[in-house]
């Protein structure tokens, strides 16, 4: 029988959110937009040398420019809605909580300042040099849990990063939406047994 035991969530989108979107990547080059999300979000690399590693030819103005607009992009980050008492409730019922991104470098610290604490995991694409919807990112999850794939819930906003990918690797996974509705009432009717199951335990183990 499957017990869900950690939840994982995904960042930008799910636990937090940039309120000053910009949209640096696509300012500097629109064309090549794919390869440098790419180089960025598996990669430690700050933005002048993501420049000088893609060969990519800009002035050192525009250079500055592109530092400014992912910085304004990150002093913007705040978390969620919810999040807190979402964050709060599942360290009452002893779940683990982890959190997995496709991320860029520039994105951490923010991202470590707007969570509510530490998570028991933290698998940040850049680290590692693997994207979502890559099966093994998801195992490093597991690995850092010390749980298996299939004790864990993945929850996020994209359906190939944060649904369909986990769902293949082994783990359960359902959109942020509906998670949040079925933590504020009960799952959907459609929700597999299991998830039913999660949410009537977190219920009784958070009740009072």
């Amino acid at each position: 029988m499957t017990t869900i035991r950690a939840v994982c969530f995904d960042a930008f989108g799910t636990v937090v959110e940039i309120t000053d979107r910009r949209n640096p990547f696509k300012i500097v080059s629109e064309h090549q937009y794919h390869q440098i999300a790419l180089w960025a979000m598996t990669r430690p690399i700050g933005i002048r040398h993501l420049a000088n590693q893609l060969d990519i030819r800009l002035s050192e103005a525009e250079i500055l420019h592109w530092q400014a607009e992912v910085e304004a992009e990150c002093a913007s980050v705040k978390l969620r809605p919810k999040m807190r008492s979402i964050w709060n409730a599942l360290k009452q019922a002893r779940l683990k909580i982890a959190v997995c991104s496709n991320l860029a470098a520039p994105y951490a610290q923010p991202l470590m300042e707007a969570l509510p604490a530490t998570p028991d995991s933290l698998v940040m694409s850049f680290q590692f040099g693997l994207m979502k919807p890559h099966k093994d990112i998801y195992s490093i999850v597991a690995s850092q849990l010390g749980l298996r794939l299939s004790q864990i819930l993945f929850v996020g906003d994209r359906l190939e990063d944060d649904i369909v990918g986990p769902t293949a690797a082994g783990a359960s996974a359902m959109p942020i939406g509906e998670f949040e509705t079925a933590f504020g009432s009960r799952p959907s009717i459609f929700a597999p047994p299991h998830i039913v199951r999660f949410f009537e335990q977190f219920a009784a183990a958070t009740a009072g």
